[in-house]
């Protein structure tokens, strides 16, 4: 199989966040990216949850996430 290259935008910031993350992880951001597609292709869709929350919910969310609850 032949390796190819993509290009992606992101914010400057979460791709340092997103680096020291996977760095801890030692984890580098090709692999991780590569990790991430072969879990969609796998799993046949995004490997994880993706829903709109109300203003109200996403509120409750947050702040539940922030104090462990």
């Amino acid at each position: 199989m032949n390796d190819t290259s993509i290009t992606i935008r992101m914010n400057s910031e979460t791709k340092t966040k997103a680096q020291e993350l996977f760095n801890s992880l030692g984890l580098d951001m090709s692999t991780a990216i590569n990790m991430f597609l072969n879990e969609a292709v796998e799993f046949q869709g995004i490997p994880f949850v993706i829903r709109k929350y109300s203003g109200d919910a996403e509120r409750m969310f947050v702040d539940s996430s922030v104090s462990g609850k």
